[in-house]
């Protein structure tokens, strides 16, 4: 079978795989004769529609030109210009074994490959290059393309060296920012974007949109929130539906909600920027756990809890391995009244956190029991069940460590049961309370003010009452808050019933 109909056979082989890459012509090359021009056009014109025509100009060409370097690489550029590939690859080869040293036959082997895709021949052909002149911009240009996505380090190496060569050449600290991106190293590549960003006009012709994504991407990562608001309220109007723009502002809008003077100017702000989430401008597929895990933070700032539970449940529906939205949901639903499915969704983020749970989960899960067991509407059935849990999680934080103070205080306070009356067990509690949090008195001392209170309450109340003990509890209490009204009505008391 003749070659060209092998090559007609494949199709795709003939024409450029990657037409819509833009090369622009990196070596000197003599402009092609208008004879073989009008030759080369039957080739191509051919190619794909009789395989013998085509490989009977393509012979009666190469004859023509075969014996000259410099017609070789002007007949094999308008081929590669035309996107026939093929007969570019075949052109290269015969002009690589014909002048293997020369710069320009190099360059175009290497543009040859770069369209065909073949990165690590074109990659060869620009360091032959850079062997003869290392100094050849084009060269390392085309070498920092090629190893980009290859060989970062060497591409690292050959944009370094173009900056020394040609300062004013902004698009390497570009592509430098780009490749530092995608190494996560986002400190590096923020650096490497500043320069390029203030260097390259602003306008949609020569500033690269997904560069600018990685920049406020990489800005992110550093929470620079304040310059990605600069640079979003730069590049946005020149792309205003890129979807990765318009996360980069909502997400550092909302961030700066908390320290902005005009509070209320900033939540609008926030609003506004979500937009592309709330009317879902873009198909659902697109949309990422942090949109919707921003969206429910804006609403929760907002005082609309059901609104921000939906975005978590979103959120979750589209990433279920990011545990703390599990976490912040529950909260959300015990806010919201909705104390079951808090516990539920505690227990799921309990479940899914395996033997990477520890005892604050577990005390964490019981208030969530008691939360529930003290919510106003909850039936009565289950809220002996709540109770029941409730205890019994505290009781086992404290067995495992017997100094965890805010167990015994939630402890007590689900123990009491009844404040009217003075209960042992919960006074027992409380002293325990001031027992364990002896050493960290500062830490704990709204805890043990808390304590004193109680137990003095308890102290009173007994029949005989306890004064000795109500004294040494009033003292503990006045070292804590020597001012509060709790400590000068205890004071008074008792000093009456010294009389």
């Amino acid at each position: 079978m003749k070659l060209f109909h092998i090559l007609a056979f494949s199709g795709l082989l003939l024409f450029s795989a990657n037409d819509s890459f833009a090369q622009k012509r990196t070596y000197e090359c003599n402009p092609i004769n208008p004879e073989y021009q009008a030759m080369a056009d039957n080739v191509v014109k051919f190619a794909m529609e009789d395989p013998d025509a085509a490989e009977k100009a393509y012979t009666k060409l190469t004859k023509k030109v075969g014996k000259s370097t410099d017609d070789l690489l002007s007949v094999g550029t308008y081929f590669l210009e035309q996107n026939y590939i093929q007969g570019a690859m075949m052109y290269s080869k015969m002009l690589y074994e014909k002048a293997p040293e020369d710069i320009n036959v190099l360059m175009y082997c290497g543009e040859v490959r770069m369209k065909m895709q073949d990165w690590g021949n074109a990659g060869q052909m620009f360091d032959a290059v850079l062997a003869y002149d290392p100094n050849n911009v084009e060269a390392l240009k085309r070498n920092a393309f090629v190893y980009k996505n290859v060989n970062p380090h060497v591409a690292i190496d050959a944009l370094q060296k173009i900056k020394e060569l040609d300062p004013t050449y902004f698009k390497a600290d570009k592509d430098l920012g780009d490749i530092h991106y995608k190494l996560d190293k986002y400190k590096d590549a923020v650096g490497y974007y500043e320069n390029y960003y203030k260097a390259v006009p602003k306008d949609t012709i020569n500033l690269d949109i997904r560069s600018c994504e990685n920049f406020l991407q990489s800005l992110y990562s550093q929470a620079n929130f304040d310059r990605m608001l600069e640079v979003s309220k730069e590049v946005l109007p020149l792309a205003p539906k890129d979807m990765v723009l318009l996360r980069m502002d909502f997400f550092a809008k909302v961030n700066k909600m908390g320290e902005a003077l005009d509070y209320d100017g900033a939540v609008k702000a926030a609003t506004d920027a979500a937009a592309y989430i709330y009317n879902n401008e873009f198909a659902d597929s697109l949309y990422l756990y942090l949109d919707y895990e921003y969206a429910a933070v804006l609403e929760k700032e907002k005082g609309n809890i059901p609104a921000a539970i939906s975005f978590y449940e979103k959120a979750l529906a589209k990433d279920s391995s990011k545990l703390s939205g599990y976490k912040e949901l529950s909260a959300l639903y015990a806010r919201n009244k909705q104390a079951a499915l808090g516990i539920k969704t505690f227990n799921t983020y309990l479940e899914k956190l395996g033997d990477k749970a520890d005892l604050s989960d577990r005390f964490l899960l019981a208030t969530k029991y008691m939360a529930a067991y003290q919510q106003e509407d909850t039936p009565e059935a289950e809220k002996a069940e709540y109770y029941q849990k409730a205890g019994e999680i505290f009781r086992e934080v404290i067995e495992k460590k017997p100094d965890y103070v805010q167990a015994y205080i939630f402890l007590a306070r689900l123990s009491n049961v009844d404040s009217s009356k003075p209960l042992v067990e919960v006074r027992d509690l409380y002293k325990k309370v001031l027992e364990v949090s002896e050493p960290n008195k500062e830490k704990f001392e709204n805890y043990r003010f808390e304590a004193c209170r109680y137990i003095f309450f308890y102290d009173v109340s007994i029949e005989p009452a306890d004064i000795e003990d109500a004294k040494k509890i009033c003292e503990i209490a006045k070292s804590i808050r020597p001012d509060d009204d709790f400590v000068k009505n205890a004071e008074t008391y008792l000093k009456q019933m010294a009389q």
